[in-house]
C-alpha cells in the first residue's frame, strides 16, 4: 500500500473537555525521541564511558486549512491539552482513511496563522506529546 502527502491528509485535535476540531493537513513534520549521550569516563578509564540520556520530547509541526468558524484558533490561544489524530487515505483510494497517530494526549505549544482566504484560515501548529 502507497500513501501520498495530501492525498485526503486530514488531523483532528480534541481539546480535554471540548469538541473535535478537524483540519486539513497540507505538510508536516515529527521531530525528537532522540537520546543524547551523557559521558561518564573517569581519569582511571582507559576508554570512553557513555550512558544514554533521557528522549527529547516528540513534537508534530503540522501545517494546515482550516475554517475561521470551528473554533480552532481560541483553543491555540488557550495552548489546550488534548488528544491528536492524524489520518492518511492510501493513494488507491482516498474513502478508506488510515491514522498514522491515534488520539496521542498533546499540548498545543505554538502557531500562526500566515493567510485568510474566503474564511479558510493556513498556518502551522506544533503540538508536543505527553508522555505518561
Amino acid at each position: 500500500m502507497t500513501f501520498r502527502l495530501g492525498n485526503k491528509l486530514t488531523g483532528a485535535f480534541t481539546p480535554d473537555g471540548g469538541s473535535e476540531k478537524t483540519f486539513a493537513i497540507t505538510g508536516f513534520s515529527w521531530s525528537g525521541g532522540d537520546r543524547p549521550e551523557i559521558d561518564i569516563t573517569t581519569g582511571a578509564d582507559n576508554r570512553r564511558k557513555v550512558l544514554p540520556g533521557l528522549a527529547s520530547p516528540e513534537e508534530y509541526t503540522l501545517s494546515i486549512k482550516f475554517e475561521d468558524d470551528d473554533d480552532l484558533s481560541t483553543e491555540m490561544v488557550n495552548c489546550a491539552v488534548g488528544a491528536l489524530t492524524v489520518s492518511l487515505a492510501p493513494d488507491n483510494s482516498c474513502a478508506t482513511a488510515t491514522a498514522v497517530l491515534s488520539a496521542v494526549s498533546v499540548d498545543i505549544v505554538s502557531w500562526n496563522h500566515s493567510v485568510e482566504l474566503d474564511g479558510i484560515l493556513e498556518g502551522e501548529v506544533t503540538f508536543r506529546r505527553r508522555h505518561s
